[in-house]
């Protein structure tokens, strides 16, 4: 449940919800790496987590959360 919204992030990468908050969520990609933990509400979200390159852009009109973070950026691959 992204309240109606849309998250877009890479194919290999997994979304899973708190079991005991359903406005937390974590992306976690093929190596089973955490990549970033948000939570969202009606009218914002914020990044607990993320690695330290994430890119990510927010659009509150389009409802949409766009992750741009590609595995193995972050090394330089």
């Amino acid at each position: 449940m992204l309240l109606n919204g849309i998250l877009f992030f890479i194919e290999n990468y997994s979304l899973f919800v708190d079991i005991e908050s359903m406005h937390k969520y974590s992306i976690i990609d093929v190596d089973n790496d955490l990549i970033a933990i948000f939570t969202l509400d009606d009218s914002s979200v914020a990044f607990q987590h993320s690695v330290y390159n994430l890119q990510h852009t927010i659009d509150f009109a389009a409802k949409t959360i766009d992750i741009k973070h590609k595995p193995y950026e972050e090394e330089g691959e």
